[in-house]
């Protein structure tokens, strides 16, 4: 207990401004060990990784513990709270607001400042901030992309989508697609992957003028009628007009649409650059990818910061400002990275990856509210009623609202 108090008094010290770190004094008093954990991705970067740090910082050993992400959330949260966190954490862009708002982050204010934030995408930028703080460094940005599968439209005589597409058109396509034996259009919607059933349904209700929160973040925003109408937009793709497989309330992307998609089932699915990793590997398979309808997508990524309790918070400090770099983030990440210019380095500067770049000027984040994993579960449980039978969409928004405004109000 005494261990848990003197890390609250840090953190709010730290917030008050009353703890200030000096990057360079970090880089020049640091040693012993940085632990860092990342997700089971890692593992193939983790030897590319250790030999660039050993070159550079020979000085400090680097520890890169890769965990599978199924309790990983979970995992750090019982470290951190326990008192025995790494050093560094990658963290999921949702999960920033609701792990600082626990005090399990400390404000990385100070690293930001010497970073070159114009560089970095800014929805993942703005999605590692709380409260005006910045409590993590992103490594990661995905944005949102369609990917279409072109058996599926050669089956159906459909001309191929191009990037200046609507939602209006996504719908009339998903429609000539749906013959027998394949659908138009998958549609995450199970709560075990909430990050996956926020894909679409957020792309819709920004699409038609919505949002979650009002502005200042304070209210429900999401059973007003624009954000109504998309929600309703995304439930009819179900319910209405059937151009999603059945069985789409309990569907995530990774265990039901992508396979669906590579057995020539579906046509049309929403992703990230994930996939098309994922759809390169399959050599039978036809495919092209475009920019999402009206270009509005939803942008996510992976972040580093460094939990309160951390043993070698100098350390961490030195790894994030090191890994930061352009030229480090291209060369180890097997995934799009966040910086801008990262991506005139090889292999990002490939043509085939232009268009994720694209995507990211146009993506926007899911809100950085305190309990957003709590309202992100209020949403997506209401919005499966809605594929169910179980409620309509302006009842469902309104019962997300009513849940919403009593989270926000514990804020």
């Amino acid at each position: 207990m005494r261990l848990k108090a003197v890390l609250r008094i840090a953190v709010v010290l730290a917030l008050a401004g009353l703890l200030t770190v000096n990057v360079s004094t970090f880089a020049a008093t640091a040693s012993g060990t940085v632990t860092v954990w990342v997700g089971s991705w890692w593992e193939p970067q983790i030897p590319i990784a250790m030999g660039m740090w050993t070159k550079d910082n020979p000085d400090i050993t680097l520890k890169i513990e890769p965990l599978p992400i199924n309790g990983y959330l979970d995992k750090f949260t019982a470290s951190a709270l326990g008192g025995t966190p790494p050093d560094v954490i990658d963290l999921d862009t949702t999960w920033v607001s609701t792990a600082a708002a626990k005090g399990l982050l400390q404000p990385l204010d100070d690293v930001a400042k010497t970073l070159d934030v114009k560089d970095y995408s800014p929805s993942v930028w703005a999605s590692s901030q709380f409260n005006g703080h910045q409590y993590a460094i992103p490594n990661r940005a995905s944005a949102n992309v369609f990917y279409y599968n072109k058996t599926v439209f050669d089956k159906a005589g459909v001309p191929y989508p191009t990037d200046n597409w609507t939602y209006t058109d996504m719908l009339r396509v998903a429609q000539k697609l749906t013959i027998p034996g394949q659908y138009g259009v998958g549609v995450a919607a199970d709560l075990s992957d909430p990050s996956n059933a926020m894909d679409l349904l957020s792309a819709t209700i920004w699409a038609f003028g919505g949002d979650f929160l009002t502005k200042d973040e304070t209210k429900a925003a999401i059973n007003s009628p624009k954000a109504v109408a998309g929600l309703t937009y995304w439930a009819e793709l179900y319910t209405k007009y059937h151009v999603a497989p059945d069985g789409t309330p309990n569907f995530t992307t990774t265990r039901d649409l992508i396979p669906l998609f590579e057995a020539n089932k579906v046509g049309l699915i929403t992703g990230s650059s994930n996939d098309f990793d994922e759809f390169a590997q399959h050599k039978d398979l036809k495919w092209g990818v475009v920019l999402s309808p009206s270009k509005v997508n939803r942008s996510g990524g992976w972040t580093m910061g460094v939990p309160v309790g951390a043993q070698n918070a100098a350390g961490a400090r030195v790894f994030l400002t090191w890994f930061a770099k352009p030229d480090n983030l291209a060369k180890i990440m097997n995934r799009t990275p966040a910086r801008i210019s990262a991506y005139k380095i090889a292999p990002w500067n490939n043509p085939e990856w232009a268009i994720f770049g694209q995507a990211l000027r146009d993506a926007k984040s899911l809100p950085t509210v305190g309990d957003w994993a709590g309202i992100q579960t209020v949403i997506i449980t209401n919005a499966q009623k809605i594929l169910v039978g179980q409620s309509t969409p302006q009842a469902a928004a309104d019962a997300m609202a009513q849940q919403i405004d009593a989270i926000l109000a514990k804020k």
